[in-house]
């Protein structure tokens, strides 16, 4: 089910975001005000190459911001250590679009990364969970270089998944996937938004923004349009008519 209760998870505030891949004077964003509440599902379009990345970075607490406010879960990012930052995205799993998959690695090994220092039976617990909700139990012991690409992206979301995460960051989620595989990654994020966690996807394919709840268009660095796509009420009928079929 949707959660109702729901609470502003993201707030942005005269945020002034550089380009801290390619040209740390150009502005990606700058006065950016911006609210994003847990529970949505947010889809992103506008923002390319290293101004995305910029962007992404920071949304998701592995930078901070460089002038204005930007409140994660109510912890300004810019108030505190660099260091600190670690403990501020705990709560936030990352779908990256190259993967970032360690080929040599097993499906387990990969899995594991995010939470390295939990301890052994919570962190075994995680990942045969997460393993089991995308089908990839028998594959735990496999390296990911002789997996299909279906299967690196499940073993991308069961990583992200394993920090129990209230927020999904997602570049381009379906990214290299043919139609119908793209079809089943694109569902699974929905199904993860209907119960509750909140899922922030960046792309240019209707095929995803259509799945939101609302389409935010970036041009210039500033935002042109911020539209509801459906209401949450409306997904959740989408949704429950999608598993009934």
């Amino acid at each position: 089910m949707i959660k109702q209760d729901r609470f502003i998870l993201i707030w942005m505030e005269n945020l002034l975001i550089q380009d801290k891949i390619t040209d740390k004077d150009k502005s990606v964003v700058d006065s950016l005000n911006l609210r994003i509440d847990s529970g949505e599902f947010v889809c992103i379009s506008g923002l390319y190459g290293p101004d995305k990345i910029s962007f992404i970075n920071t949304l998701g607490c592995l930078d901070r911001p460089d002038a204005g406010k930007y409140l994660y879960n109510y912890i300004d990012t810019a108030m505190i250590e660099k260091l600190k930052l670690d403990c501020v995205r705990s709560g936030i799993g990352f779908l990256f679009r190259n993967l970032n998959l360690i080929e040599e690695l097993t499906v387990y090994q990969n899995i594991e990364i995010p939470i390295q220092t939990d301890s052994k039976p919570e962190k075994n617990q995680a990942i045969l969970d997460e393993a089991e909700k995308l089908g990839l139990s028998s594959l735990l012991n496999s390296q990911v270089k002789k997996l299909t690409e279906l299967e690196k992206h499940k073993v991308a979301m069961a990583r992200a998944l394993a920090v129990k995460p209230i927020l999904i960051i997602a570049d381009e989620p379906a990214s290299n996937l043919k139609e119908q595989d793209a079809n089943i990654m694109l569902d699974f994020l929905q199904e993860l938004n209907v119960k509750g966690t909140a899922v922030i996807c960046f792309s240019e394919r209707k095929q995803l923004c259509d799945k939101a709840e609302r389409h935010i268009i970036f041009e210039n660095g500033s935002i042109i349009s911020d539209n509801k796509v459906l209401t949450a009420a409306r997904r959740l009928e989408l949704y429950d008519e999608a598993c009934r079929q």
